[in-house]
């Protein structure tokens, strides 16, 4: 958007197109856009005459700006003066493209909402420059991409943004207010974009893959990796020690590696390929320390393979050492390395051997983390009081999850076997029950770690944990109530696993608010929950109506055995989902759209939110076509959607009411398991094979 001089604040011919149309009064502050009243609204302010760059007419928005900027040589003035000075990258860069940005206008409302997204919201807190974008939001001189993916970011956090924005109460739709403000600002610059704008995708894509927008997350993904590597030809430098090229190279490293880690997780089936290559990142220098970051104190770390990084003048200097946003990127590559494990996995080529080096290789990783990093019951405390509690519980959310996948990937192989029974794995080695014990442990800590974070949180502010920690937590939740189910649990793990897979399904529910993408998990695990607790209930059901039928008269005891509900406690569990009941309880389809799950036959639910086909006793009513609809896209308008529509403030979508035993939800578990359900559910939708 040019910035043009209006001279003369209220006169008809400087008045915006905004304000001509509402026939308000446009004053401006300074002569400069955007006028007060667009200020307040966050929109586009620009005259008449610059209609054709916003609205098109066939012309290029960012051709058509560019030939307004040509007119203003004060503006070629600023843009020579900046690239000669070589302005570090961060919020404040492009000063050419967006000079503008200078007088974007944000209440103090809003600007302590990004204040907040910078300082304490992963990814930002750990891939952005603090300083910079402090200093740049208090002076107004943020780019304006970046200003809109942070207000993205924050509006599933604040409560006042969400009653505004949000329609009907949705975070997503609050979100999506900005987040549509921000992708066309991107679009506007893609001939050159800037480090700010590659930095606004990357949110985007956090807010899209939340929203179970799969193919749009994925394609979003994409085109970061394909900025990022524009961007790194046009702007690249040898190390130095000056600190502003210090920090200038450590930004575009952190946002590279932030690409990373967005790319593990979103490429973890089959049929999806990475945006970005091995060669992309061998010799980019891991994540130095915060302090050195933010201080800027030119260091040399070294590279995802351990190797010194390239450009290093001299190869014999020691290395500094790895920082808190390296550890995260070195857990990743560890749960990525599990994760191509099982998707390159069958059960006639396992090799047990190949799950040994991972569970070492993740172990090693554990054992070199920092000693304020290690995994010990009261370092996650004392992370919330310095404010690092989410990059410390983060690292051991990917760690734990890793140490799960693999053990209970070593499982399958077992209890899938023809020959298996109960009897022949309680009496077998010590080596089965060591692998239900690590699974235990790890599921503990990431329940731990996230009830600790609970404690911890703003009171202010609406808790909504990343993607991947309430993925952990589903993992933990729904492995725990399998392995208590198929009998494999200790005998005295019986509480310790009702209380992991209440508080998981408990944050799958607070999470399924804020983030559409764990609807689907949330209603798979409360449905192994209501499992779990019919199971627990029934042994203690069947001897209370024993011996009420031994001590009432005949004539009561036929009133009685009349009455065909004689469970209360799986009666307490599904009242708060009874709610949700109604039209708005299955999401419409419209919209955007993701990519749909494989048809299966009606029954219980996938993880990824379709049916899958389980048989249901003869004596139970056929169920209903997804009464368990899949919530992929739904348009944010759309009545009932997940985006838009009026939502109960418990869960969403009520349990499917599946009259299923243990055994067959096991049976569908371990087969959902073995399709990769689970991995399908955490990219945001199903995917296909892997061509042949």
């Amino acid at each position: 958007m040019a910035s043009v001089v209006r001279s003369t604040a209220l006169r008809a011919g400087g008045a915006c197109v905004r304000c001509r149309k509402g026939k308000t009064k446009c004053v401006y502050e300074n002569g400069r856009a955007p006028c007060k009243n667009c200020a307040k609204g966050m929109h586009e302010c620009y005259l008449p005459s610059e209609s054709m760059a916003h609205g098109g007419h066939g012309v290029s928005p960012a051709r058509m700006q560019h030939r307004i900027r040509e007119s203003l040589p004060s503006e070629r003035v600023v843009s020579s003066s900046a690239v000669d000075r070589q302005v570090p990258a961060g919020p404040s860069s492009s000063v050419s493209r967006h000079a503008s940005a200078a007088h974007e206008k944000l209440t103090p409302e809003l600007m302590t909402e990004c204040e907040r997204v910078i300082s304490k919201t992963l990814p930002a807190c750990v891939a952005f420059h603090k300083p910079t974008f402090l200093v740049a939001l208090k002076n107004a001189s943020m780019e304006p991409t970046m200003v809109n993916a942070l207000l993205t970011t924050a509006a599933r956090h604040s409560p006042a943004m969400i009653r505004r924005y949000g329609g009907h109460g949705s975070s997503s739709t609050a979100a999506e207010h900005f987040a549509s403000k921000t992708i066309n600002l991107v679009m506007q610059n893609l001939d050159t974009p800037s480090l700010a704008d590659i930095q606004s995708v990357c949110l985007l894509i956090l807010h899209e893959w939340g929203c179970r927008n799969a193919v749009r997350a994925y394609t979003y993904l994409g085109l970061a990796a394909r900025m990022a590597q524009m961007y790194r030809l046009v702007h690249h430098h040898n190390s130095t020690n000056e600190p502003d090229q210090f920090q200038m190279e450590e930004s575009f490293r952190r946002t590279l590696w932030l690409i990373y880690i967005l790319d593990c997780f979103l490429t973890s089936s089959p049929g999806r390929h990475p945006a970005l290559t091995h060669l992309d990142v061998q010799d980019v220098s891991l994540p130095c320390l915060d302090m050195n970051y933010n201080f800027t104190s030119p260091v040399h770390v070294r590279t995802l393979s351990g190797a010194p990084p390239a450009g290093l003048k001299d190869p014999s200097a020691q290395l500094s050492e790895v920082g808190e946003f390296g550890h995260i990127v070195l857990a990743t590559k560890a749960w990525r390395q599990v994760v191509e494990m099982m998707t390159t996995t069958t059960l006639a080529t396992f090799s047990d051997e190949r799950c040994v080096q991972l569970e070492q290789d993740i172990e090693v990783l554990r054992q070199s983390l920092p000693m304020h990093f290690a995994d010990k019951p009261n370092n996650i405390n004392l992370h919330i009081t310095m404010g690092s509690g989410y990059t410390y519980a983060f690292i051991h959310c990917l760690l734990n999850c890793g140490t799960i996948f693999v053990n209970r990937r070593r499982m399958l192989q077992v209890v899938t076997d023809e020959n298996f029974s109960i009897d022949l794995w309680r009496g077998s080695s010590h080596t089965h029950v060591q692998t239900v014990d690590k699974i235990f442990a790890a599921s503990h800590s990431i329940i731990h770690s996230l009830l600790a974070l609970e404690t911890g949180a703003d009171k202010d502010s609406i808790l909504c944990f990343p993607l991947f920690m309430l993925f952990a937590a589903f993992t933990a939740g729904s492995t725990v109530a399998y392995l208590t189910l198929k009998g494999l649990a200790p005998a005295n793990s019986s509480e310790s696993a009702f209380n992991i897979v209440r508080d998981s399904v408990r944050m799958c529910q607070d999470g399924a608010e804020s983030w559409p993408l764990v609807i689907p998990w949330q209603r798979h695990l409360s449905v192994m929950s209501k499992v779990l607790r019919d199971v627990k209930s029934a042994p203690r059901d069947k001897a209370r109506e024993d011996s009420k039928k031994r001590a009432l008269s005949p004539s009561v005891k036929d009133d009685n055995v009349s009455q065909t509900d004689t469970n209360p406690d799986a009666m307490d569990y599904e009242q708060p989902d009874v709610s949700t009941a109604g039209p708005q309880a299955v999401p419409t389809t419209e919209g955007r759209a993701s990519e749909p799950p494989v048809p299966r036959k009606t029954g219980i639910t996938t993880i990824n939110g379709g049916p899958v086909a389980v048989p249901t006793p003869a004596d139970s009513p056929p169920p209903p076509v997804p009464v368990v609809a899949k919530v992929d896209s739904p348009s944010p308008a759309s009545p009932g959607s997940a985006l838009g529509g009026v939502q109960s403030s418990s869960t969403g979508p009520d349990v499917p009411d599946v009259d299923m035993t243990a055994l067959e939800l096991c049976a569908a578990f371990e087969r959902q398991l073995l399709e990769l359900d689970d991995l399908a559910a955490f990219m945001g939708g199903g995917v296909g094979s892997a061509p042949s």
